[in-house]
Order: structure tokens, then sequence, then C-alpha cells
């Protein structure tokens, strides 16, 4: 570390940002300063009535957290898959989709 130019902290707060509990803490507290919490409890209440089994697919999802697309190379070692086995499909389809355009011309 240069003494002449100490390091900026770091952006990213990790776990615990601050930052946007911030937000979303005062987003909640308008959200309810301004009365909006019951007109919405009432909406959430007649959309269950109407839609049951998507009300309840959504809540099981919600319950299940993000889900990402994205799966790490420990990840796909650990299912047996190595990087090339999953990349290979993607390549053969863009490969065929190109050798298509130019046999066309």
């Amino acid at each position: 570390m240069n003494p002449d130019k100490p390091t900026q902290p770091d952006a990213n707060q990790g776990e615990g940002d601050r930052v946007s509990s911030r937000h979303y803490n005062e987003q909640a507290r308008e959200f309810v300063e301004r009365g909006k919490v019951e007109p919405a409890a009432r909406s959430a209440q007649a959309y269950i009535e109407q839609e049951p089994g998507d009300a309840a697919r959504a809540e099981r999802a919600a319950k299940r957290g993000p889900h990402t697309s994205r799966v790490s190379i420990d990840e796909l070692v650990a299912k047996g898959r190595t990087v090339v086995d999953r990349v290979r499909p993607i390549v053969d389809r863009a490969v065929g989709k190109l050798r298509a355009r130019l046999a066309r011309k």
C-alpha cells in the first residue's frame, strides 16, 4: 500500500448492505404512511380467491427464493459435467444456425 495513495473503501458492502437496507426501509415506511397497505391487502385477497392455483404456485416460488441460471465450475464438477459438456450444445446450435444461414446465400 502506498501511503500517498490510500486504498478506497470497497463499495460492495457484502451481506450487510446498509445502503440497500436503508432504501428498502424508507420505501416500506412511505408505503405504510400513504395508506396503501389496506388496498394492497384487499387486492391480494381477491387474487387468491380468483386464482388459487396460480397464487399457490407463486407462493411456492417465493419460498424457494431467487433462482440463478448460472452454475459455478465446482457445481458442474460435482454433477459430473465439465464446462465443455455444458457449452457444447450452445456452440453446436450456433454453428448449425450459421451453416444454415450461409447455405441460403
